[in-house]
C-alpha cells in the first residue's frame, strides 16, 4: 500500500520537471531561468541648493492711444512706440534684445443708452516690446527714460529678473547634491552596522527655485520733475539640484 501511494507523486513531479526542462530548452541550449533579486544596498535622496544675485533684468514696456478713428490711434500709439524704441537704444539696449511681444486695436463701445445697441465712439491701439537689461547697473535710467519717452501713452508691466548663465551654479548645486546624500548614506550605513559601497544609480531632478524678489515704485508716464530715478531692486534667486542615489552594501 505504501509503494503505491509514493508512485503517484513520483509520476507528477517527473512530469513537471519535464515540462520546466522543455519550456527551458531551445534547440540543443538550455536556458535556466532564476528569479531577479536586487543587490542590498541604500537608496537616500539629496539635495543642493545655490544663492545667487540675477544678472539679467526684464519688463514690457508699452503705449495705449486712443482715438476717433482706427489710423489715428495707430498713427499716435506708433509714434509713441517709436519713441520707447528709440529711448532703449540709446540707453544701449541692442536690437535684439527688444522683442514685440503685442499689438492689438479694440473698438471702444458706449453702453450708456440701454435698449440701444452699443455705439463705437473711438479706437484703442496698444503696442508692447519685451526688454532685456543685461546690465542691471542700468535697470532704472532704462526703464524711467522709455517710460519719459513714451509720454502719458508709456505703460510698464511683468517686470523680472534671472540668472542668464546657470552653469557654474548648478555645478555648485550638484556637487552639494551628492555631498548631502552621501553623508545620508553613511550614516544609515553606520546605523545599519555595514559598510558603505560604491555607488550603483544615480538620478537628477532640477528645480528652478522661487523668482527672485524686487520691489519697483509704481511708474507713470509724462517727464518727471523729480531728480531720483525708480527705485529697482532685483533680489535672490536660487537654483536647486536633487538627485537620488543608490549605494552598494560592501560584503
Amino acid at each position: 500500500m505504501n509503494a503505491k501511494r509514493l508512485v503517484v507523486p513520483l509520476i507528477a513531479a517527473l512530469a513537471a520537471g519535464t515540462a520546466l526542462l522543455a519550456a527551458g530548452c531551445t534547440g540543443d541550449t538550455t536556458n535556466v531561468v532564476q528569479p531577479s533579486q536586487e543587490a542590498p544596498g541604500i537608496t537616500v535622496s539629496g539635495m543642493g541648493e545655490v544663492i545667487s544675485a540675477p544678472d539679467t533684468g526684464f519688463f514690457n514696456v508699452g503705449v495705449e492711444s486712443r482715438e476717433e478713428t482706427v489710423a489715428a490711434a495707430r498713427e499716435k500709439a506708433a509714434r509713441a512706440a517709436e519713441a520707447v524704441i528709440s529711448s532703449l537704444k540709446k540707453n544701449g539696449i541692442d536690437s535684439k534684445d527688444i522683442k514685440t511681444t503685442g499689438l492689438s486695436i479694440q473698438p471702444e463701445y458706449d453702453y450708456s443708452k440701454p435698449g440701444d445697441n452699443p455705439r463705437v465712439i473711438g479706437y484703442r491701439v496698444f503696442n508692447t516690446v519685451e526688454v532685456t537689461v543685461r546690465e542691471l547697473d542700468s535697470f532704472s535710467k532704462v526703464l524711467d527714460d522709455a517710460v519719459e519717452a513714451g509720454g502719458d501713452d508709456a505703460r510698464v508691466n511683468n517686470i523680472r529678473f534671472d540668472i542668464e548663465d546657470t552653469d557654474a551654479l548648478l555645478e555648485q548645486a550638484r556637487e552639494a547634491a551628492m555631498k548631502d546624500a552621501k553623508a545620508k548614506a553613511e550614516q544609515l550605513a553606520r546605523l545599519g552596522g555595514v559598510k558603505l559601497g560604491d555607488p550603483l544609480a544615480i538620478s537628477e531632478v532640477q528645480s528652478p527655485g522661487p523668482s527672485p524678489e524686487y520691489r519697483l515704485a509704481p511708474a507713470t508716464g509724462g517727464k518727471s520733475d523729480s531728480a531720483f530715478e525708480t527705485p529697482i531692486e532685483p533680489g535672490t534667486g536660487s537654483l536647486t539640484v536633487n538627485v537620488n542615489v543608490r549605494w552598494s552594501i560592501e560584503q
